[in-house]
């Protein structure tokens, strides 16, 4: 039987990403620093109910045509 690589997240774990979450931290910080994919954190913020809004990053600026 093949060992499951997934490991679960600790009430410890989830404190910190929330924590780290509402301050605005990259999604991509947040991975390295719990030792999780992006996608990971993604798929544990739909999880646990946070917004994505910080997931999203600064859209670049529009540009409007003259008429």
């Amino acid at each position: 039987m093949l060992a499951s690589r997934i490991s679960r997240w600790t009430p410890r774990q989830d404190a910190l990403f929330r924590r780290m979450a509402d301050a605005n931290v990259r999604p991509e910080f947040i991975a390295a620093k719990l030792n999780r994919s992006v996608h990971a954190i993604k798929l544990r913020a739909y999880t646990i109910g946070l917004p994505l809004k910080w997931f999203r990053g600064k859209e670049p600026p529009r540009r409007y045509r003259n008429p």
